[in-house]
């Protein structure tokens, strides 16, 4: 009896909740991921996913990414000024209240 080369010895596969363990995610993200198409699955069932420990690890590795050394520093954030800071107009509060105390 000869034996195919291309037969190969069959894979285990991994159920979604051993892949989300796995992942560090909830069975959710993971039925979410498969949809999306990022992660590959083997469709056993209308119903059934699994994976090959191939298929996580080739999502694992197209999600990790590699320490940047050239990192530049990040920009300083601007934000806005406080309220009651610069005055837009021209004068000043006491200014203004002896302004009103005159429409009396």
């Amino acid at each position: 009896m000869t034996t195919d080369p291309t037969i190969t010895e069959p894979q285990p596969l991994w159920r979604g909740r051993n892949v989300a363990q796995i992942l560090g995610v909830s069975p959710k993200t993971v039925n979410k991921l498969v949809r999306e198409g990022k992660l590959p699955c083997v469709q056993v069932t209308a119903r059934e996913r699994r994976f090959t420990p191939e298929q996580v690890q080739q999502y694992i590795e197209s999600r990790s990414t590699g320490i940047r050394v050239d990192k530049k520093a990040a920009p300083a954030v601007s934000s806005r000024p406080k309220k009651g800071g610069e005055k837009s107009f021209s004068f000043s509060g006491v200014d203004l209240r002896r302004e009103m105390q005159k429409w009396r």
